[in-house]
């Protein structure tokens, strides 16, 4: 009986609003000469039909106090604008107003834990609106962070199996952190802090179930961009070029020798570091200089032979026997780079003519199956 009456009623209203529109797009009435005052009754008397239809419909049907208390926040906001209040407060009540109805869902369903979010970030974006006009701006954003930062962190502390609870709470206090300290704190710094804590819980993660090794992979990644701005901050040229490249062998390092199928790691870790170390002895050569290019680019070809020779020498324990190949050809390759200089034209025809000499010489050495002519 309750919903049919609430049904008849909005009803009605819906038949009033469209005829109130109507009456306007016909030029009956003129809306722009309405006083604040009349709009302030207006919202007022929405605002109480939303809360009688809230309670003729049950009080665990909250979603009826989203318009009952916007329309009375919008009605009181426009009542203290039309009163001379035009501070920061008076941005409040909207919010608030929005928060509300969450709270009153979380009280009804102590389950539906995640209605304290939205419910929690509005309030204190409430907050802070009634005390913007007299804190700092970056107070003001790291206290909103930390805030943003706060609900999670309870989340997890309510059920530790939540642990992705945690990457949020994280993230966000860090950002707070950041906020805080933006004004007195090189920018590079700043960069280098935040991709850091990014990586920590991914660490954690890993670190408290060793079996989550995908957690390493975000881990190492933000780490690793942090440490650029960090580096950039410190060195420049090409040192700055060589730090990445062994920055970027690291991670790849630690996957070769930490487990024994993740072989294939030192490939890339050994190219990386390969450019690193010509990075480097770059530094020592003069520029333009197509005999030292020559050297150069020999460098990192037998930097990628031993990378490859490595993994041959392993080939007891590892499936690497074919490393070998790659390694010879590699380690011809850059030896007449080194002779050849910058003459790259016969640098490649003399490396192909070599590489078809040692397969042709390879099929002839190479032992066939008994039986076979």
């Amino acid at each position: 009986m309750k919903r049919n009456i609430s049904s008849i009623f909005w009803g009605a209203m819906m038949i009033l609003a469209g005829g109130v529109l109507l009456a306007e797009r016909l030029g009956w009435i003129n809306f722009s000469l309405f006083s604040t005052n009349t709009w302030v009754y207006v919202f007022a008397g929405l605002s109480l039909a939303f809360f009688l239809s809230y309670f003729l419909n049950g009080l665990r049907q909250w979603g009826w106090l989203f318009p009952a208390i916007i329309f009375a926040a919008l009605g009181l906001t426009m009542w203290m604008a039309d009163h001379g209040l035009t501070d920061s407060y008076v941005g409040m009540p909207i919010l608030l107003s929005v928060a509300i109805p969450f709270y009153v869902g979380f009280a009804f369903d102590r389950k539906a834990w995640g209605l304290l979010i939205p419910a929690w970030v509005l309030t204190v974006l409430a907050a802070i609106t009634l005390t913007a006009d007299m804190v700092e701006g970056n107070l003001i954003g790291a206290l909103f962070l930390y805030a943003v930062a706060a609900p999670f962190l309870v989340v997890f502390l309510m059920n530790r199996s939540r642990w992705w609870a945690l990457i949020p709470a994280w993230v966000t206090f860090i950002l707070g952190t950041i906020t805080l300290l933006s004004e007195h704190v090189n920018g590079n710094l700043i960069g280098a802090l935040f991709m850091y804590a990014v990586a920590l819980p991914f660490l954690v993660i890993y670190l408290r179930d060793r079996t989550r090794r995908w957690a390493i992979i975000p881990a190492a990644a933000t780490a690793f961009f942090g440490t650029i701005p960090l580096l950039a901050s410190i060195v420049g040229g090409d040192v700055m070029g060589a730090a990445v490249m062994f920055l970027f062998s690291a991670p790849f390092f630690f996957f070769h020798f930490r487990w024994k199928e993740t072989w294939w790691a030192l490939i890339p870790a050994g190219v990386f570091a390969s450019i690193g170390v010509v990075a480097i002895l770059g530094m020592f050569v003069p520029e333009n200089q197509p005999v030292f290019e020559g050297i150069l680019t020999g460098a990192l070809l037998i930097g990628f032979s031993l990378t490859f020779g490595a993994l041959w020498l392993r080939r007891a324990s590892l499936p690497t026997a074919w490393a070998k190949y790659p390694a010879i050809g590699l380690l011809i390759a850059g030896v007449l780079a080194c002779f050849i200089g910058g003459n790259s034209d016969l640098f490649w025809a003399i490396a192909l003519l070599a590489a078809g000499i040692v397969l042709i010489v390879y099929s002839f050495l190479r032992k066939k199956p008994n039986g076979q002519p």
